[in-house]
């Protein structure tokens, strides 16, 4: 009896070691997979053209900027210190919404490449997890 308390207690301690299995690795580059993706050129394309949108908003605006100043600049000898006055502050006023228009550029940028690339990061991570499940991979790096 006390040979098999003996077996059956070494058998247990035994047992986790005998069932463990080394972990199975695997590593990929995701970006090198993302850019191997065939929708991501046409999604580069539409951040391209959203980015030139974006751009000539901005270009609109700080060319509006430049054509208020140099009329400001070349009447500023006729104008009043009133008439000054209002043109500083407009001025100062546009320059404050280009500043605007640019870090909401900014936002909708990063907001539009975020969209576009989240199907992509979607698929390619299902793919990753199911060539993962398939052969038996515990992590993949």
């Amino acid at each position: 009896m006390k040979k098999f308390v003996l077996l059956l207690t070494l058998a247990l301690l035994t047992a986790p070691d005998l069932l463990a299995q080394a972990p199975k690795l695997g590593h990929i580059d995701r970006q090198q997979l993302m850019l191997m993706l065939p929708e991501r050129k046409e999604a580069e394309t539409k951040m391209q053209a959203f980015a030139d949108q974006l751009k000539k908003r901005l270009d609109a605006m700080a060319q509006e900027y430049q054509q208020k100043l140099a009329d400001a600049q070349a009447n500023e000898a006729t104008m009043t210190n009133t008439e000054k006055e209002i043109a500083l502050r407009e001025l100062a006023e546009l320059e404050e919404r280009i500043g605007v228009a640019q870090e909401k550029a900014q936002q909708d940028l990063a907001k539009q490449e975020e969209e576009l690339l989240r199907p992509m990061v979607e698929r390619t991570n299902q793919a990753i997890n199911d060539v993962a499940k398939e052969n038996g991979f515990t992590y993949i790096l």
